[in-house]
């Protein structure tokens, strides 16, 4: 009998799982699977294939649908169960990112809706936003004439395809009503011409957009040379209780927030201004280069309730032309937002100056995506990445340890199997499902194989006894949060588990104290609080501190 060794393998985590160290080789599905990833159901939607899957923590497939078309971005789950996929169609638009037609597929399949957004004039692309009230925003490119951007005061003016959000209230099976717009050269400024009336320093108009900053098209970047495609969006995201809508440019190397609770007059106009931007302020005259903060970011998103960081931003930060370090980062930061408006100091960015957490804690060139690529927060308080340009999903907790990592099998040649290396096997963004989601009620999860068939390699699963995808699970470490960071009046300070908040200034003084239950959030008051540095100190029932640091800008 041939003996039968083991080797162990590290994965960049405090994790190490058990290979065979003779016969096949691991190169697809699931290669690690702790206890502590959020059991749940990911949504796995190659591009390049016309196949949408929902798969378990080991791999396993629970669901497929199969579309006439390949993706075209983002799809969801929605929570009766059907499917809403963006699909690739060919229009008068060829870039990156291009979709064109949203469809709605039943839980068995069945096309139950459509929506084709492609024309001579515009184009849907990248991604969607399916509200509360059963509408969708769609994200679409819109054509503007060369003589349209003469006479807006673009510089050397071309072809130019900028962004508009639509909402469409569907009707079935096709099509549907548009009940609200918003477009971005409504909101425009340039200091080229002053006979224009969008005339002035965009420095003096943080609120709109320059429309000299930025290339069109250009080079071999997302969209072709000359595509016409100036902004290159690539996500919108919808919250619900602040009826804001967030936007992530990657020519802009910045996120917009801009406010829907408005009509679609009022959104043309000085309301439908940007409420927020962040990531480059030299796009808006009040920064240089070196004060850029995002590099090519993809799939802005608030960050639920129940997670450390809720109410705070998060963004795959791709790192493309990053200085010193071409590497991919996930990065939370909390907006300064107040009395409802989001401050911005007079001649200065808006802030803040600081990400509020950061993962890895060290950029490292193994971890990049030049394009595509998401991330979605998990409600027992870690992050689920998928690092797009190489098929590559995998989770990290609040302390960056890895503890679930899957390679998409599936690709622009079919799905590979188990020993082989997959081909184009990017994957546009994925998402994870709870069991208690409220679309899988009713519905037969039983598993059958993996994508890349059945291997050698064995993985258990680790249900949890209440998973949720509203409610917070987090109970291993203390997980702390403060919102907003910086602050200016008011600050929330938020831990997982029971303990005492000691607040403390830079020359060590206490200028604040109180004991919280688990879960239970802290709001201080900071008007008196002098401008600076402070530092939140929790101690808890085991004799340990933890502290993050707070600024207070008034």
């Amino acid at each position: 009998m041939i003996p039968f060794f083991f080797r162990w393998v590290p994965l960049g985590c405090l994790c190490w799982v058990m290979l065979p160290a003779w016969g096949q080789t691991q190169t697809v599905g699931t290669f690690l699977n702790a206890p502590e990833a959020f059991d749940g159901y990911t949504l796995l939607d190659p591009m390049g294939s016309t196949n949408t899957h929902l798969i378990n923590n080991c791999g396993e497939v629970v669901q497929t649908w199969t579309s006439d078309y390949n993706s075209g971005g983002a799809c969801y789950l929605l929570e009766d169960g059907s499917l809403a996929r963006g699909c690739r169609v060919t229009g008068a638009f060829a870039g990156g990112g291009v979709g064109g037609r949203l469809e709605r597929m039943s839980w068995d399949g069945e096309l139950e809706w459509w929506l084709d957004w492609a024309d001579d004039t515009q184009h849907h692309h990248h991604d969607f936003a399916w509200m509360p009230n059963g509408h969708v925003l769609v994200l679409a490119w819109e054509l503007k004439t060369q003589e349209e951007a003469a006479e807006a005061g673009r510089v050397n003016p071309q072809l130019m395809w900028p962004e508009s959000i639509t909402e469409i209230a569907p009707t079935l099976p096709s099509g549907g009503e548009v009940v609200w717009e918003w477009h971005a050269w409504d909101h425009l400024v340039q200091n080229v011409d002053p006979s224009l009336a969008n005339h002035g320093e965009p420095s003096d108009h943080p609120h709109r957009i320059d429309v000299n900053y930025a290339n069109v098209g250009g080079g071999g970047g997302p969209g072709g040379a000359n595509s016409g495609d100036w902004m290159h969006a690539n996500a919108v995201n919808y919250n619900a209780g602040l009826d804001h809508i967030a936007i992530s440019s990657r020519r802009f190397n910045e996120i917009w927030i801009i406010d829907h609770n408005t009509t679609t007059e009022q959104a043309a106009g000085p309301a439908g201004d940007i409420l927020y931007r962040y990531g480059n302020p030299e796009a808006y005259g009040r920064g240089s280069e070196e004060d850029r903060m995002m590099f090519g970011q993809h799939d802005v998103q608030w960050i639920p309730e129940g997670h450390p960081q809720a109410g705070d931003l998060v963004i795959y930060n791709n790192g493309a032309g990053r200085p010193g370090c071409e590497c991919s980062s996930i990065d939370v930061w909390s907006p300064p937002y107040e009395d409802g408006a989001y401050p911005v100091p007079q001649d200065e960015a808006f802030g803040p100056e600081t990400w509020l957490w950061s993962y890895p804690e060290v950029l490292n060139a193994s971890f990049y995506s030049s394009n595509i690529s998401g991330v979605q927060p998990q409600p027992n308080g870690n992050f689920l990445i998928c690092q797009g340009a190489n098929g590559r999903l995998f989770e990290v907790t609040q302390t960056g340890d890895i503890v679930w990592e899957y390679i998409n099998p599936e690709g622009n040649f079919g799905v590979s199997t188990q020993g082989s290396n997959p081909q184009q096997n990017n994957v546009f963004r994925a998402y994870r499902y709870a069991p208690s989601y409220p679309g899988f009620e009713g519905r037969d999860l039983t598993p059958g194989e993996p994508l890349e068939g059945l291997g050698e390699f064995t993985c258990d699963l680790f249900p949890a006894d209440t998973s949720s995808t509203d409610v917070a699970s987090w109970t291993e470490v203390p997980v702390l949060g403060a919102h907003p960071n910086p602050a200016n009046h008011v600050v929330t300070l938020r831990t997982n588990v029971e303990g005492l908040w000691t607040v403390r200034n830079a020359m060590g003084q206490s200028v604040a104290q109180q004991r919280v239950l688990a879960s239970e959030s802290l709001e201080l008051g900071t008007a008196d609080w002098p401008a600076g540095m402070y530092f939140a100190t929790l101690n808890t029932h085991d004799s340990m501190s933890h502290t993050l640091r707070l600024s207070i800008a008034h």
